[in-house]
This record gives C-alpha cells, sequence and structure tokens, in this order.
C-alpha cells in the first residue's frame, strides 16, 4: 500500500511541478503580449504628438474637441 502512496506523491509532485512551468510560460506569453500591443499605441502617441508640435492650427482644434469633450463629459456625469 505505500507502494501506491509514493506514486501518487510522485505523480502529485510531478503535476505541481508542470503547473508551476505553465504559469510561468503564460506569464511570459502576457509579458510578451502586452509589450506587442503597446507598440502601435506608443507610435501613434508619438506621430500625434509630432504632428501637434508642428501645426500650430491642428493644436488649436485639438483643444478645442478636448474642451468639448470634458463638457460632454461633465454633463453626462461621468
Amino acid at each position: 500500500m505505500s507502494a501506491f502512496f509514493e506514486t501518487l506523491a510522485r505523480r502529485r509532485a510531478a503535476l505541481v511541478e508542470r503547473s508551476a512551468t505553465q504559469r510561468d510560460e503564460i506569464a511570459s506569453a502576457v509579458t510578451g503580449i502586452r509589450r506587442t500591443s503597446a507598440q502601435p499605441l506608443l507610435l501613434g502617441a508619438g506621430i500625434a504628438a509630432t504632428l501637434l508640435a508642428s501645426s500650430p492650427k491642428l493644436r488649436s482644434w485639438v483643444v478645442r474637441g478636448w474642451a468639448v469633450y470634458a463638457f460632454v463629459r461633465q454633463l453626462l456625469g461621468r
């Protein structure tokens, strides 16, 4: 009977080790996905900042748009 319990203990230890390895793999994959998904956003933000810095007319329209957006959000109570 003790051989049976030893086998169960070994299987459980192997399962726990596999689970830990899988959690580490998932965590590294999620980190990679987050990093990859943030790159286009950062690129777009950089392009938008460049456009805003280079065009005074566009900058004024963005400020007006932001003011309208803030006003509407205030009216809606969000």
